[in-house]
């Protein structure tokens, strides 16, 4: 309890601090404050049933304005987290499942499986010869590939930029809705003739680039997780791989060990 009281205020210190500096981390302040009242909600430090402090206390505290604290208590009670009542202020209502927007899928089921509450921008699409660096180095590659690039939003906030290549021919089969889909595996799966042969993923840790910084919201060098993930049909053909790059903060990998 010791230990999640000092993360708490850890966290609102570092909060206070970004108000004064800006949006930390490249990150909108609003959005900012979005996930620190998420966490004071999920750790009780704002109870349910109870009124939270009201919008000139966190304009106070934050030292920000009217419209930042707004609109990131909009984005909680868009969540069902709180409700503002006139005249009574505004309460906690129910407490956030996790604060964790992404968890990397580590076996077949939860790929693909429903990943709720995720929004998906495309940002480009053109044909090419191949993927840029295929990590399945012995797969065979077809003759073109669609490349695609997406990006990943939730409330809004952008947290993860996914690049695909899928063969163009089962591309042109499947269609592009199948991609606009967060999770298109499935789908993948049961319309490939004769079905995936193999599938493969690789988790590292990275930083963001230029433009991964840009797109994400993040200072050039801030900490983003990798996952590359590989598809060959039955005669080992490479049929689809992406490239997701995501938010270090939003994310997080589990494994039952038994």
């Amino acid at each position: 309890m010791a230990s999640a009281r000092r993360q708490t205020a850890d966290t609102d210190s570092a909060a206070r601090g970004a108000a004064g500096n800006g949006a930390r981390g490249g990150l909108p302040m609003y959005a900012q404050l979005f996930a620190l009242f998420r966490q004071r909600i999920e750790n009780g430090t704002w109870p349910l049933n109870e009124c939270i402090p009201s919008l000139d206390e966190l304009m106070q505290e934050f030292g920000v304005g009217r419209v930042t604290v707004r609109h990131a208590l909009g984005m909680l009670e868009a969540e069902g987290l709180v409700g503002r009542y006139r005249g009574r202020g505004t309460f906690v209502m129910a407490r956030p499942q996790s604060n964790i927007w992404y968890r990397i899928p580590m076996n077949w089921d939860e790929l693909t499986g429903a990943q709720p509450d995720i929004e998906v921008e495309w940002l480009e699409t053109h044909e090419c010869a191949q993927p840029p660096a295929s990590v399945h180095a012995s797969a065979r590659l077809g003759e073109a590939y669609q490349a695609l690039k997406r990006r990943l939003l939730r409330h809004r906030i952008p947290y993860g930029i996914g690049h695909t290549y899928i063969e163009k021919n089962v591309y042109e089969a499947i269609g592009a809705d199948v991609l606009a889909k967060p999770i298109p595996l499935k789908i993948l799966d049961a319309r490939l003739p004769g079905g995936i042969g193999h599938a493969e993923q690789t988790v590292r840790a990275s930083v963001a680039d230029l433009d991964t910084a840009r797109l994400l919201d993040l200072t050039s060098g801030a900490p983003v997780i990798q996952v590359t993930r590989s598809v060959l049909d039955r005669e080992g053909m490479l049929v689809y791989e992406s490239l997701g790059i995501f938010r270090g903060d939003f994310v997080e990998i589990h494994t039952d060990l038994k």
